[in-house]
């Protein structure tokens, strides 16, 4: 976990169970940071911070102990007399304790405070949780990191005040404070309103919400090829809190969907599976706690090695933020995308990107402009200017009516269709912010298939061009392998094709993993190359397909493609 101590002293010391976790230096008039930072495995007791003077005296220290589920509501206020005048106010922190009277500082739990006698309350305040829609004026709210204001103002009458807080399972807590003849009487005579029971907007009543998740792994924290999987479980505490559900997931350490390992969900367990290497990546674990949104985040740090590279799939969505090269100053973007500079061009590039056999040529950028001007932007296959190799896809323009902070999607054609493992950026000389990218995936069933492309050919003679293979001799083969016909399944084929002898007999052959169909196909003589269209044995579902040419053949080959 992540210890920031805040200090003004040149030199802070932390110490965790008695042992020191280093001294650090703050330059405060020269230097780049304010405060000491480490990152320090959690284990219960007390973390202590020491600040030093030049002369290594001790001027200031501080500590934090563990804590646990809370036992005890604690009411504190540095105001129990007040002039019974109205508008005189008492600020009544309420906070929780374990049984062993340590804070607890993420208490959550949601309390109920009534007041009698002569005050009111007039205010409920838990100090900044956005996402705590309950009303200030209500008698009901959760705490937030472990506090809660209560507000109390007197009437116009002298008297004893009497607070009262509740929580389910906890014992009530009371507080009375003391409202007095005031010395002068002010002439308002309409005090402050004063709350009332209200609806319940975040939660429930009487609920008792997940104050921490903690996760743990029965086959430690390290996967490798020989382990490649973990099983991890999350404990919430309470234990018997009211919103059970919590949901999991990779990320890296900027909370991105990390591509390196994946994750079953089994309730409060998961299996996790890294498949590739590629440094650190986190299982977070989650709870709505009631809320609409993401309330609690937990994670615990793996790392994977030894298992090769972990390719990015184009066709979900890649973030932005997992681009691997740049050139040019990039920021943080909006949704943990990427911001390119204002000023000069920008390059973002993403290395490992596996398409597969099929391919695609179309992708579809989520951008966010800062006008609705026209922006130019150019998508390369490699890095531009870095490698050699690198290919320049489309000079496209994205133009629409901008949407302050909301991202909108294009779709581009690019000049080639991307296959294999291969990389992709993108370049600009115009601020923008990309979110990420995803290609369309293709469906090769369907499609026109070169014969260049085949996942296998093999046989006595042939010759490969750019786009066709000629001079295919006795017993050639093309493979293509994992080819979708879905339901509607094909019942024509098309080959283009060129055929300098009088007949070629062709053999097209498909086998689903079980049963196999085969047709035999003749090519008569042609002057050129031509299409020509043949019905085959109706073939559905997921099928390889080879195309042989038996003995006795010479042939050139195109493309072929597969009709409904």
């Amino acid at each position: 976990m992540d210890v920031r101590v805040a200090t003004n002293a040149p030199r802070v010391e932390l110490l965790l169970n008695g042992q020191s976790l280093g001294i650090q230096e703050i330059n405060h008039t020269h230097g780049d940071k304010i405060s000491g930072w480490w990152k320090v495995p959690y284990q219960k007791g007390i973390l202590e911070a020491y600040a030093y003077d030049e002369e290594g005296n001790v001027i200031a220290q501080d500590q934090k102990r563990s804590f646990g589920d809370p036992s005890e509501i604690i009411l504190t206020t540095s105001n129990t007399t007040l002039q019974a005048d109205g508008v005189d106010l008492a600020f009544i922190e309420i906070g929780m304790i374990n049984q062993k009277g340590n804070p607890v500082e993420n208490a959550n739990n949601r309390v109920t405070v009534k007041v009698d006698g002569a005050g009111r309350l007039i205010g409920l305040d838990n100090g900044g949780d956005q996402t705590d829609y309950d009303q200030y004026k209500g008698i009901s709210r959760r705490l937030f990191n472990g506090k809660l204001m209560a507000i109390v103002a007197t009437t116009f009458e002298a008297g004893l005040i009497h607070v009262k807080v509740t929580s389910p399972t906890l014992p009530e807590a009371s507080l009375e404070l003391t409202a007095c003849s005031p010395e002068e009487k002010l002439p308002n005579k309409n005090p402050i309103t004063s709350n009332q029971p209200s609806a319940i907007l975040t939660g429930q009543q009487n609920e008792i919400p997940v104050r921490k998740i903690e996760i743990s792994s029965d086959n430690g924290q390290f996967l490798n090829d020989k382990q490649p999987t973990a099983n991890v479980i999350a404990t919430l505490s309470p234990t018997n809190t009211d919103y059970q559900e919590v949901e999991w997931s990779v990320v890296n350490d900027v909370g991105i969907d990390s591509n390196i390992a994946s994750i079953q969900p089994n309730g409060q367990q998961a299996m996790v599976t890294a498949f590739g290497d590629g440094g650190d990546f986190r299982v977070r674990c989650t709870s709505r706690n009631g809320k609409n949104t993401i309330n609690l985040i937990s994670e615990l740090e793996f790392k994977a090695k030894g298992l090769g590279t972990a390719y990015k799939d184009p066709y979900s969505f890649i973030s932005a933020g997992l681009y691997d090269e740049h050139e040019g100053e990039l920021t943080n973007g909006n949704e943990r995308g990427v911001a390119t500079s204002r000023d000069g061009e920008s390059q973002v590039g993403f290395r490992d990107i596996d398409f597969g056999k099929e391919g695609s040529d179309k992708v579809t950028i989520s951008i966010f402009a800062l006008s609705s001007e026209p922006y130019e932007l150019q998508i390369w296959e490699g890095m531009p200017g870095g490698e050699s190799s690198s290919t320049l896809l489309a000079d496209a323009i994205y133009q629409k009516e901008s949407k302050w902070n909301v991202y909108q999607e294009e779709i581009f054609s690019l000049s080639k269709k991307l296959k294999g493992v291969t990389s992709l950026s993108f370049v600009t000389n115009k601020k923008m912010h990309i979110k990420g990218f995803c290609f369309e995936k293709q469906n090769r069933a369907f499609e026109q298939n070169y014969a260049v492309d085949a996942d296998k050919i093999y046989g006595d003679h042939f010759t490969k061009l750019a786009d066709r293979v000629e001079q295919i001799g006795n017993n050639v083969s093309f493979d293509f392998e994992g080819l979708d016909f879905g339901e509607k399944g094909a019942t024509q084929i098309v080959l283009y094709g060129h055929s300098p002898i009088d007949k070629n007999s062709i053999h097209i052959r498909c086998f689903d993993g079980e049963e196999e169909t085969a047709n035999i196909l003749e090519f008569n003589h042609t002057e050129q190359y031509q299409k020509k269209i043949f019905p085959i044995t109706k073939v559905t579902g997921i099928q390889n397909i080879s195309i042989i040419f038996l003995p006795g053949s010479n042939f050139n080959l195109s493309w072929f493609q597969f009709k409904e």
